[in-house]
């Protein structure tokens, strides 16, 4: 069965010499966690989380029956002369699918006015949510194959930033201040307006979703860059109205804040709230 692999291949070769010769990995029901000895930089990790709790991560993988990542956490826990603030901080690492649930605890190290989970390979089935102390890791959405083609009607004007959802065999818009349900498979739409000739395009970036944690709201973070015809091309004499529409799928319960930045068309945010 064909993988999506996501990781670059020298990286993915120190990975299995750890993987080969490190420390034993444990398992339970098909679920993997294995400590690695190898470090990468942490610019290449995408994060989740709080100003005291993150969560940074890598997606390696991913099929119709498993998927791995690299995990690693920190939490910000200063020095101080309570001995109770200095007791052991461990992390849970659990893996759930409806009603079935498995944990393990990793013991978390001091650095400094840090306690940090080591770096973690994990693996499990597709179907699993993976979450580090209660922080959700964010499944992805490539747009290689996350995108709708959700035809425009009308002329616009300006550009502008709407939310869909899927309903039957159609795409209905949420307007600004109406509640999604979770259950509603949603979509986020950047419309560029509408222009005399074709030759206009938009393209993103995959989008990067964060779930709300607590008091704090969750983000939706796309973005991408909007190209012009240039002189001499050859375009369609026609009216257009390029768009892209971005596959976004189910959102836990929460407020999200929508970002999207499109160099050389602008930035566009709203609030969404998800019931």
């Amino acid at each position: 069965m064909k993988r999506v692999v996501l990781f670059p291949f020298f990286l993915a070769m120190l990975l299995l010499s750890s993987v080969f010769f490190g420390q034993q990995s444990l398992q339970t029901a098909g679920t993997v966690i294995k400590q690695l000895e190898v470090s990468f930089p942490d610019h290449i990790f995408k994060t989740v989380g709080t100003k005291t709790f993150n969560v940074q991560y890598i997606k390696l993988f991913e099929d119709k029956e498993s998927k791995g990542y690299l995990i690693k956490a920190w939490t910000f826990q200063p020095l101080t002369t309570s001995a109770a603030s200095q007791k052991e901080l461990v992390y849970k690492v659990t893996f759930t699918y409806g009603k079935e649930e498995y944990s393990y605890q990793i013991n978390g190290v001091r650095d400094k006015s840090y306690v940090r989970m080591p770096l973690l390979l994990v693996m499990c089935p597709a179907k699993y949510t993976i979450s580090v102390n209660s922080q959700v890791i964010p499944e992805e959405k490539k747009t290689s194959g996350g995108e709708a083609e959700v035809p425009i009607l009308e002329q616009i004007e300006g550009a502008m930033l709407r939310v869909l959802k899927h309903a039957d065999t159609k795409y209905v818009e949420i307007s600004e201040g109406v509640p999604a349900s979770k259950d509603d498979y949603l979509f986020v739409q950047i419309i560029a307006g509408t222009f005399p000739t074709g030759g206009y395009r938009i393209e993103v970036n995959e989008p990067d979703i964060v779930y709300p944690v607590g008091n704090n709201p969750g983000k939706i973070t796309i973005t991408g860059t909007f190209y012009r015809p240039k002189p001499g091309d050859m375009v369609t004499q026609a009216f257009t109205t390029p768009t892209k529409t971005v596959e976004i799928g189910k959102l836990p319960a929460g407020q999200y804040e929508v970002i999207i930045t499109i160099k050389d068309l602008g930035e566009f945010r709203r609030v969404l709230v998800v019931k």
